[in-house]
């Protein structure tokens, strides 16, 4: 279950909403689904993961991918880094960034895009949303970046109670809007928009539907719809797939794996699965999914796991046990989970076996308006070739595990203004250039962790 689907079954139970229905009545259930941070909440536990089940996270990875994995780490802990800036945001609230060419690229409440020069730390441009009313809802990422056009997120009737969502392209060099299109729903994740080789996907016009645009006009070039399923949306060397899973025990108890052809749209099923999946993401030329193997009712229930690799060459599916669900980030091979309190697992994207578990050592506050909340550490910032994963806090404190062993190679600081706790949001880590971008807040800061060296 991804994080729209997530959203879809929360306002179901609060609401009696249909998910065919491109809108949501305005109330209760809008409005939490509004607040929720989609690409963090689905970490925190609590009630919503009880209700619905469990999204997973994306991971951010630099570097080659050819790197020795058997390399030992060094040892010792660094304590060692160079802030390079620290800057605060315009406006109150911010949901997410993505990183470019020689810059940072952010959204929030009051801006549907700022570009902030990654050198220097200065706000180079904003561009303000046309209301900020808290009507809108918050982005859990931004489609990102491609020749010179920022794609991202905007109310589609601002200033209304149901505001709606466009996918916007944004000019970087003008600030000018070439074109925006609306989506299905206020879903604003990372797979509402998604960049392909040749155009952008956008899941439009309903629920269960995607429509191919043209990246820089966005004249509609193909569009596909399915049945009985929730599909996530994702690129993969360039070419659209689908990621499907029964939406109901009514519908045919399988799952499937579909690739677009990027001119046409035609549909060809790669491989199917018995039984309902969740998308994990890729792993070289493989898509991972995760499946319950227990007495589990949810996603999000502890016990075993089957994961189930899908090669897209050849469409042969590979099977494998796992202790838990191996859900999380996916670097070189390696599965990167994180629980509740800041634990981190790490699975073998091969075939399910633990790794390693290592406690982050981070400082994640309990929410005084529901202390069942906590706060949550970021999605990993991978960085391959010093093969080190970075996690950060909502209180600036950041460390660095090796990817092979999980043994800590390094921790830092950044000194933030004193903020109040918010259950359930993370804050968000980026990497650039071997040097670390974080935002947390109004707060966007770039810091250089300086490992330690091999035998140290």
């Amino acid at each position: 279950m991804n994080a729209d689907q997530l959203d879809r079954t929360i306002r179901d139970v609060l609401n009696g909403w249909t998910p065919d229905s491109p809108g949501a009545p305005a109330g209760l259930a809008d409005r939490l689904v509004r607040r929720r941070r989609r690409r963090n909440l689905v970490r925190a536990g609590g009630a919503a993961l009880g209700l619905a089940g469990i999204a997973v996270g994306s991971v951010l990875v630099t570097g080659g991918g050819g790197g020795d994995r058997t390399q030992p780490p060094a040892s010792g802990v660094s304590k060692e880094s160079r802030l390079l800036w620290r800057t605060t945001l315009p406006g109150t609230s911010w949901d997410a960034c993505t990183t470019g060419p020689g810059a940072v690229y952010c959204r929030g409440a009051a801006y549907d895009g700022i570009g902030v020069d990654a050198r220097t730390g200065k706000v180079e441009w904003r561009r303000k949303a046309e209301a900020n009313d808290g009507n809108g809802t918050p982005a859990g990422s931004l489609a990102g970046v491609r020749d010179g056009v920022l794609y991202t997120y905007a109310d589609h009737a601002p200033g209304t109670s149901r505001a709606g969502t466009d996918l916007v392209a944004l000019d970087i060099d003008t600030r000018r809007v070439l074109w925006k299109h609306e989506l299905a729903d206020d879903s604003r994740d990372r797979d509402s928009g998604v960049l392909f080789d040749g155009g952008i996907l956008a899941n439009s016009p309903s629920f269960k539907s995607v429509a191919a645009l043209d990246d820089t006009t966005g004249r509609t070039l193909w569009t596909y719809k399915w049945k009985q399923a929730d599909c996530d949306r994702a690129a993969i060397n360039g070419v659209p797939y689908l990621m499907c899973s029964p939406d109901s025990e009514k519908a045919p108890q399988r799952s499937t794996v579909v690739r677009l052809d990027p001119a046409t749209g035609e549909a060809r099923t790669v491989a199917t699965v018995d039984g309902p999946t969740i998308y994990l993401g890729t792993d070289g030329d493989a898509v991972l999914l995760g499946g319950m193997a227990g007495d589990q009712e949810y996603f999000g229930d502890p016990g075993p796991a089957t994961l189930t690799r899908v090669d897209l060459g050849s469409g042969k599916v590979s099977q494998h046990r796992a202790d838990g669900m191996p859900m999380g980030d996916v670097a070189d091979g390696i599965i990167l989970t994180s629980r509740r309190g800041g634990t981190v697992i790490a699975y073998s994207a091969d075939n399910g076996e633990r790794l390693w578990s290592r406690e982050l050592g981070l400082t994640l506050r309990e929410d005084p308006r529901d202390p069942a909340m906590l706060e949550l550490a970021s999605d990993a910032a991978v960085d391959l070739d010093n093969r080190v994963a970075y996690y950060l806090d909502p209180s600036g404190h950041l460390v660095g595990l090796d990817l092979g062993s999980g043994e800590v190679r390094w921790r830092g600081q950044v000194r933030l203004p004193k903020s109040p706790v918010e259950g359930g949001v993370a804050p968000e880590l980026m990497l650039h250039d071997h040097t670390l971008i974080g935002q947390i807040g109004g707060q966007l800061f770039r810091i250089e962790p300086v490992l330690p060296e091999a035998g140290s």
